[in-house]
């Protein structure tokens, strides 16, 4: 009994000592956004300070940020949105199909996930500059269905092939269509995965970084591209790029704060039996 409570004890010290190292850069990140310019590189470090929003304000009202804030929401939203709404039939005809090759499939859908950035990115630039489609959310978005359907179509065949085959052969005694069994029927349970796959591909679409350099210019421009744009050859607008860098993290944290829930049935096991 002792030692199971040594164990415990040991267990929660040492998931708290993750939790700070790993929170660490976030906080920093934060703090450098709210100190005076002056006191960045303090030594030893200012920890007790006057905050000030002044980088925010140069950020919001002297950049261009908020435009390429609001490409990167659209690029996440379009590439997530349409991911979720091909894989989820792709993965359902995965997990209810009977034939050998299932598993080969499955595998094989996680290919390009595999292939180096730099491999694809190049003849994608030169496909999009000979057809016109460089600088634009919508070719971008595109670009990212290459990547974050397949992992979709994974979590959800995995996903919907835990749940009972006795719920579609009751459906189609019903007299349901598989249009109707998948939307009436699976859609429903299968919630946890679309939170699991929406998070990942959201995380994604919104970190990326190579694509939307190398396939972007100024218009379609997203906002980790952004946040280099702070770094000249002047200067380095230290204050400037933790603001935004600050500012980026905020979505994505909170949606995955929200979709906790389905997420970790999503991802451990998803089970609807």
């Amino acid at each position: 009994m002792r030692r199971s409570r040594r164990a415990s004890v040991a267990i929660y010290l040492l998931a708290g000592l993750a939790v700070v190292i790993f929170m660490f850069p976030i906080v920093w990140l934060l703090l450098t956004s709210i100190k005076p310019s002056q006191l960045t590189f303090a030594y030893p470090p200012a920890l007790t300070f006057e905050p000030t929003l002044q980088s925010y304000v140069e950020v919001f009202g002297q950049s261009d940020f908020p435009r390429y804030l609001l490409n990167s929401i659209i690029v996440g939203a379009l590439a997530t949105t349409v991911a979720l709404a091909l894989a989820l039939p792709a993965g359902y005809a995965l997990a209810r199909m009977k034939t050998r090759g299932r598993g080969a499939l499955r595998a094989a859908a996680l290919l390009p996930q595999m292939l180096p950035v730099i491999v694809v990115v190049i003849p994608i630039y030169m496909i999009f500059r000979s057809t016109g489609l460089l600088d634009n959310v919508f070719s971008l978005a595109f670009t990212y269905l290459a990547l974050t359907v397949p992992i979709s179509v994974w979590i959800l065949s995995r996903f919907i092939e835990d749940l009972p085959v006795e719920l579609d052969e009751a459906a189609v005694v019903d007299g349901a269509s598989r249009w109707q069994i998948l939307r009436l029927v699976v859609l429903p349970l299968v919630r946890p995965g679309l939170a699991a796959a929406a998070v990942l591909c959201l995380l994604y679409t919104w970190n990326e970084f190579l694509y939307a350099l190398i396939l972007t210019g100024r218009d379609a421009k997203t906002a980790p591209v952004a946040i280099v744009g702070f770094m000249t050859n002047k200067e380095i607008y230290w204050g400037r790029m933790a603001a935004a860098g600050t500012v980026v993290l905020v979505p994505v944290l909170a949606f995955g704060i929200l979709a906790h829930r389905h997420l970790v049935r999503g991802l451990v096991s998803g089970s609807g039996k």
